[in-house]
């Protein structure tokens, strides 16, 4: 069941009436959690339901567990490619500088796997399951404003939508947000690059035997060009089932202001893309895809407060934490929010402190969150340096650990294992259940002594 600590008791009484505001991938998963935990949901969603974006995510282990925890194993296996192996190319010439093996020995020690799909697939899939569950939805309903003192939410029609606690799952442009964090909710400095989605059937790359070998390997490959870089991977179209190639490309945005949506495409243009800085291969790649959605970033520092002061309204996703588009933790931060706001929710404590919850509920997310923002930021920049010495050390780096990188895991040297995986490990392992768990050992004798519901 969503949300239910593995070794404390239910909640069984006391339930809450939740709106969440945004249907995104974070707000649908958070609704469908809540409601199996037994509370009442309604998610309220400015657009009409439909998600087609065909842009590729990734699925590191640390939300593949949560996934499977839930029982979507069975429906994401439908949709989704294992992955394999990432690999580094130079932009230029397209030599192999080096790969990061997602070795079976690791990846079974992590009890999960690293997968591919698509963005709209996951979503659609956590609707079908929160409707399933009972979730109400309210499509084509603008949120205008919240009271966070009353619990309420405002539409731009006039109805106000009461709750005991109101989700803001609204992303990066929230309208919940400035109400949680205040002005500083709103103030931010513009990324200098951009992130572009492009996605090519691999219909049209099969004939090309220079493009046949990306529509049949399950790596992720990366292209390091010149302060640019692109990114491809396969993915499952899930009404066809037919494969894609799922293209990002991150490149400067030399000035000028790009769209902060991923949601509106244009058509494609090879200047913008920098695409003279790559090989001719994936020159031939790209200009396959008639359209281009990119999407500008503003990078803001961690905020303070997810949780308003009056203990009735939460942030989660992107709303709470803006991570730079298309990275490898953007869903999967989204699916830890909702795994820790569910699990603390189905815990067996009064109505009376959904206060102490949701201050729990930052506590556990915020420093994790903020060490993912700046670990993303961080890969990003290294993938995309201009030509120079850090670029060119950079990637006689890469050339030199190849040899190691390919060897078995018992065979590699520790020292080398310790640097190359220790920050995808702490990545990788952390398990949101488990962090929950641990709050509720050290403080939930307390809470209870203090009037929460004792377990039955």
């Amino acid at each position: 069941m969503p949300g239910g600590p593995q070794n404390i008791p239910r909640r069984t009484s006391q339930m809450l009436r939740f709106v969440v505001v945004g249907g995104s991938i974070a707000g649908v998963a958070c609704a469908y959690a809540l409601q199996e935990a037994g509370h009442q949901v309604l998610v309220v969603e400015q657009g009409d339901g439909r998600c087609n974006s065909h842009g590729g995510i990734r699925c590191p282990p640390n939300m593949t567990r949560l996934l499977n925890h839930w029982g979507l194993g069975p429906a994401i296996a439908r949709v989704s490619i294992k992955a394999n192996r990432f690999t580094f190319r130079n932009g230029k010439s397209g030599e192999e500088l080096g790969p990061l093996v997602l070795h079976e020995k690791l990846m079974k020690a992590l009890a999960a796997d690293f997968l591919y799909m698509q963005h709209g697939a996951l979503h659609a899939m956590f609707v079908e399951f929160a409707k399933n569950a009972g979730v109400q939805f309210r499509y084509n309903t603008e949120v205008v404003s919240v009271d966070p003192w009353k619990g309420v939410v405002v539409t731009r029609k006039g109805a106000r939508l009461s709750a005991d606690v109101i989700i803001g799952a609204d992303g990066y442009r929230s309208v919940v947000r400035p109400v949680v964090v205040g002005p500083e909710g709103i103030k931010g400095v513009l990324d200098k690059r951009v992130s572009v989605n492009i996605t090519v059937p691999t219909d049209l790359m099969r004939p090309h035997k220079d493009l046949f070998q990306l529509t049949v390997s399950p790596e992720w490959s990366l292209w390091l060009g010149d302060d640019c870089a692109m990114h491809g991977l396969l993915t499952v179209d899930p009404k066809s089932f037919k494969q894609e190639y799922a293209i990002v490309m991150h490149v400067p945005t030399d000035g000028k202001p790009t769209q902060d949506s991923w949601a509106r495409s244009q058509p494609l243009d090879e200047k913008f893309l920098k695409l003279d800085r790559f090989e001719p291969r994936i020159q031939k790649l790209v200009r396959f895809a008639q359209t281009m959605t990119p999407t500008g970033h503003t990078i803001y520092e961690p905020f303070d407060n997810w949780v308003h002061e009056s203990g009735r309204v939460v942030l989660v996703g992107e709303a709470a934490h803006p991570l730079m588009p298309n990275g490898s933790h953007n869903a999967a931060m989204s699916i830890e929010d909702a795994m820790t706001l569910s699990t603390l929710f189905s815990l067996p404590a009064a109505k009376s402190h959904t206060s102490v919850l949701l201050s729990a509920y930052e506590e556990l997310r915020q420093p994790r969150c903020a060490a993912t923002q700046a670990s993303e930021l961080r890969k990003r920049d290294f993938v995309c340096l201009p030509i120079g010495p850090e670029q060119q050390a950079r990637d006689d780096g890469l050339r030199d650990a190849r040899a190691r990188a390919l060897l078995d895991w018992d065979d590699a040297e520790e020292e080398f294992l310790r640097d190359t995986w220790e920050e995808y490990i702490d990545l990788f392992a952390f398990d949101a259940r488990e962090a929950v768990e641990d709050w509720w050992t050290k403080w939930g004798r307390l809470y209870r002594t203090r009037g929460c519901q004792h377990p039955e």
